[in-house]
């Protein structure tokens, strides 16, 4: 599901694209930064407070070969750590982002706007975390 959602919004266009990079962009800032540091190098204001450093997010192309998409939208998400297996520092944005969506709401629609607003803005973090890649 993520995968096609993902690939929808890869597939939008050029103006929907550089939109979502700005949000990307900016929810990166506002929520990201604080950890991994305004320019992702794991050093930010909050980073000495945690029990694990945070990754050098400019280093993601580096350590893999390859952009890993599917792997950064599912870390981003959280939908890459199994439940029962330790707790886990970052927040999950895809269950924050959907939780700002839906609000009080019981309505399906509701659910399902809000789900792929969440995908739409993890997408457009991915893409943020994609630009500031260092050069190899």
């Amino acid at each position: 599901m993520m995968r096609a959602l993902l690939a929808l919004f890869l597939l939008s266009g050029a103006a929907l694209a550089d939109e979502a990079l700005e949000q990307g962009r900016a929810d990166f800032a506002k929520l990201c930064a604080p950890c991994h540091g305004p320019w992702g190098k794991g050093d930010g204001p909050q980073a000495s407070h945690l029990a694990k450093k945070p990754s050098d997010l400019t280093l993601v192309t580096a350590r893999y070969g390859r952009f890993p998409e599917d792997r950064v939208f599912e870390t981003i998400a959280g939908i890459d750590m199994p439940e029962g297996h330790g707790t886990r520092e970052m927040p999950s944005w895809g269950d924050v982002f959907v939780s700002e969506g839906v609000g009080k709401s019981t309505k399906i629609e509701d659910a399902m706007k809000a789900s792929d607003d969440a995908s739409r803005r993890i997408a457009g973090l991915m893409r943020y975390i994609e630009s500031i890649q260092a050069a190899p």
